[in-house]
């Protein structure tokens, strides 16, 4: 048996798929995210390694003929063959490891050509133009501290923000709730005890008050399309696909809703398929 293994590491979650010589699905599994810029490398190495392991579910890692992983923090590892070899080294695998952006596979969900645009916006918020197996133009993604405007996170941190200043109408008293918080002080406590990533949990629950009509609610994912329509701007070319990708940009509600009446004449597209899939298609074809 032949395999090809595809994954998809990102700063909150990794997944892994493995597909046969015909295509069909072999194996799948989910672990912690493996970014190596929030992790560190050492990290992200064992937390992939015991995804594929998993996956596998016990089969050896000789029948993977080739692997590729789309990799969140690809552009911050200061040698991203090297970690490439360590990778094929702590998996055991015989055949090729190609260590690339994660908006490789991410724009292959949405189309079969190889070049055009994905705008991502789950945790953080990026638009990346791909080439080939390679991110030849970037705006955005430089993280919670210096920007991600539009994503999940600064959604949650706006929310936040409004929560402290109006804790009794409907938005504050969603955020209050959410957070467990009693008081204003409370709610900034909430926000600065854990990781920064976790304000990224009350976008959903402000896409859907958004959708109830709430104003407050609604200003904010306005707010949160129209910066994710700038990056989109700044990157799609005309006449290439522009794909969508990561919960906030392509989960039904009101930030997808205005990104396609902003984005309308770039026609942007929803993902096909998941980006493990994509990625072990991506290795096959590479073979």
């Amino acid at each position: 048996m032949t395999l090809h293994l595809g994954i998809d590491a990102g700063g909150s979650r990794t997944r892994a798929v493995l597909l046969d010589a015909s295509g069909a699905p072999a194996g799948r599994a989910g672990g912690p995210g493996a970014n190596p810029a929030g992790t560190g490398p050492d990290e992200a190495l064992a937390r992939l390694a015991a995804t594929v392991s998993a996956a596998l579910n016990g089969r050896p890692p000789g029948l993977i003929a080739a692997c590729l992983i789309g990799l969140a923090g690809h552009r911050a590892l200061p040698d991203p063959a090297a970690f490439a070899a360590r990778l094929r080294r702590a998996l055991g695998l015989d055949g090729p490891v190609l260590l690339v952006p994660d908006a490789v596979p991410a724009l292959a969900c949405g189309t079969d050509r190889r070049e055009g645009s994905v705008l991502i916006a789950g945790t953080g918020a990026i638009c990346v133009r791909v080439s080939g197996l390679r991110a030849v133009t970037t705006t955005g993604g430089l993280g919670w501290l210096l920007g991600d405007e539009g994503s999940g996170l600064w959604i949650g941190r706006e929310a936040i923000r409004h929560a402290h200043a109006a804790p009794d109408d409907p938005l504050g008293r969603t955020v209050h709730a959410h957070c467990g918080a009693a008081t204003p002080d409370d709610l900034v406590r909430w926000a600065y005890a854990g990781p920064p990533r976790r304000l990224a949990e009350l976008a959903a629950p402000v896409c859907r008050l958004a959708a109830t009509g709430d104003q407050a609610a609604h200003s904010i994912t306005d707010a949160a399309a129209d910066h994710l329509a700038a990056l989109a701007r700044a990157t799609a070319r005309p006449g290439e696909p522009l794909v969508l990708g990561g919960s906030v940009a392509t989960s039904p509600g009101p930030v997808l809703t205005r990104l396609h009446h902003l984005l309308a004449d770039l026609a942007p597209l929803l993902p096909r398929t998941d980006a493990a899939t994509a990625a072990a298609r991506l290795a096959a074809s590479a073979v």
